[in-house]
């Protein structure tokens, strides 16, 4: 839908820039690979263990073996508990943060230590010294992946429980039974693969408390379609979550239990994908942002505290709004947000206010999906594996302003939402490549008046700076001698080494209009490309 854009003439207004359409390349179970990465499972017990443990562990070395990551294994046999002593490791791993760093993320597969009874002084899975190190390791960017009983651990350390999900400890079960799980977030990497009711025979957790408020939830169980026991939760009754928690990745499934999902291919790749997602590997449906995570990026942030106020009110507007399943209000009340937390400049709130778009939208096909702006196209040339390029807000306007000091053009300028580059081919779907983004402006046209691309360019600018990532060179219009978009331009490149993860990158965008430019409404296409590069 183009409306009104850019209007010329002896008053020029205020213009927009809409994103109409964002493509994620849908990601596939990867062929074998070389070894690109490390995963630690931690199996370790110190009461009850779980039969699960053995085949989680086995599953995850074979999805390694699959995917490009190796497992160390820790599940020394320790008192009555079995353990895997021909897998684990002779010593604890959990030494110092820096031992830990050489993991990509650390999987928690039911280490139940028997420390219910919350005494500080119970022997734990993790001691102090262990402790600290793992906490060095989530707070510099670790990844945290929780399986089942990973809630029924550590009860006495409240730090814990919050990495877990939200405070929530393991309380009580049923016997096990079929279920139904209804997916409340299908947009992120580790749903996509779901029914949007599934349903599985397991054993059916009860938690200490709900933890919605704290955690971004995934997957949640309908008590309706089985018996929840002593403990219930009642209708709000959340299953699998995860959160960006201090710095880290956190990632859980209350799922589990019985040895026959570790071999049932959706549950293992709903698994991998979470994994992978702990990793910084994959990216979308909002990466597991929630409403505190962004009140708190907000109150951080410096600006007048009453721009500050007025975003305010539109999250909490837009929170109400979710809690009341009435997703196309919340996306109104981000829009506004957004366009409201411009003015303070800030790159990480923005960022997260545009995680909270791309959330909302994947919950409803109502709500705004367009405005006076350019409509922006993305297409993806795919290699083998899952490399994909999303514009993270799609649908939003961003608003261009007119800018004074140019009296031989007009000049509008606004900021390219941001672009979202996920690479999690492993070595041998990638062999030698790399990847590359590039951008390329059709004419803008209004009615028999055409305004060439090359009067649309950019400054790129790269929102999480990895070594082996740098952003594509500014882009001159055809008023200051260049090409403008006429032309396939670079917006980020990844050398073969620094390919991996999720890359966040947006551009400066300004667009130079001839004086004596015919008015009337201009519209255009700016098409984004991922392409991998030898």
């Amino acid at each position: 839908m183009n409306r009104s854009v850019y209007r010329w003439g002896a008053v020029a207004t205020a213009a927009g820039v809409a994103l109409g359409l964002g493509v994620t390349a849908a990601p596939a179970l990867a062929a074998p690979a070389d070894e690109d990465y490390k995963v630690l499972v931690v199996g370790k017990t110190l009461g009850f263990r779980h039969s699960h443990i053995d085949d989680t562990t086995n599953a995850l070395i074979k999805l390694g073996q699959e995917n490009g990551f190796t497992v160390d294994v820790w599940d020394p046999a320790i008192g009555r508990s079995p353990g895997q002593p021909e897998l684990s490791m002779t010593t604890t791993p959990f030494t110092s943060t820096a031992d830990l760093e050489e993991y990509a993320t650390i999987v928690f597969a039911s280490p139940v230590d028997g420390t219910n009874s919350q005494n500080p002084t119970s022997p734990r899975l993790l001691d102090d010294t262990e402790l600290a190190a793992f906490q060095g390791y989530i707070r510099g960017g670790g990844g945290y992946v929780g399986l089942h009983a990973a809630t029924d651990a550590m009860h006495a350390v409240p730090w814990y429980s919050e990495l877990t999900g939200g405070g929530a400890r393991f309380r009580s079960h049923p016997a096990q039974q079929q279920a139904t799980m209804r997916v409340e977030n299908p947009g992120h990497p580790s749903t996509t693969m779901l029914p949007a009711e599934w349903s599985r025979y397991d054993e059916w957790y009860n938690f200490t408390t709900n933890p919605r408020e704290d955690v971004h939830v995934l997957i949640t169980l309908d008590e309706t379609t089985y018996s929840p026991g002593n403990g219930a939760m009642g209708a709000d009754h959340p299953l699998a979550w995860c959160q960006n928690f201090e710095g880290g990745r956190s990632w859980y499934e209350g799922a589990g239990h019985v040895d026959s999902a570790w071999t049932d291919p959706i549950f293992l790749e709903h698994i991998l994908r979470g994994l992978e997602w702990t990793a910084g590997l994959v990216s979308g449906g909002g990466d597991c942002v929630t409403f505190p995570e962004v009140d708190g990026v907000l109150a951080s942030a410096a600006g007048e505290e009453s721009a500050k106020a007025e975003v305010q009110g539109h999250l909490a507007a837009a929170k109400a709004a979710d809690a009341a399943d009435t997703h196309a209000d919340a996306i109104t009340a981000l829009l506004l947000a957004q366009r409201s937390a411009a003015s303070l400049e800030n790159d990480a709130l923005d960022a997260k206010i545009a995680d909270l778009i791309e959330w909302q939208r994947g919950l409803t096909a109502d709500g705004p999906t367009d405005a006076d702006g350019v409509p922006i196209d993305v297409s993806i040339v795919d290699a083998p594996g899952a490399l994909a390029l999303t514009v993270a807000d799609f649908g939003d306007a961003v608003r261009l302003n007119q800018e004074a000091g140019f009296t031989d053009r007009w000049r509008f300028t606004a900021g390219l939402p941001t672009v979202k580059v996920s690479d999690s081919r492993n070595a041998t779907q990638a062999g030698d490549s790399g990847w590359a983004a590039s951008g390329q402006s059709s004419a803008f046209t209004s009615g028999d008046s055409t305004l060439g691309a090359e009067n649309l360019g950019w400054a790129p600018n790269l929102l999480t700076a990895r070594e082996g990532v740098a952003a594509g060179p500014q882009v001159a219009t055809a008023t200051d001698g260049g090409t403008g978009l006429a032309v396939a331009s670079l917006l980020a490149s990844a050398t073969p080494e620094g390919r991996r993860g999720v890359t966040d990158v947006n551009a400066w965008l300004y667009l130079d209009a001839p004086l004596g430019t015919a008015e009337g409404d201009y519209s255009a296409r700016l098409t984004l490309s991922l392409f991998p590069t030898d």
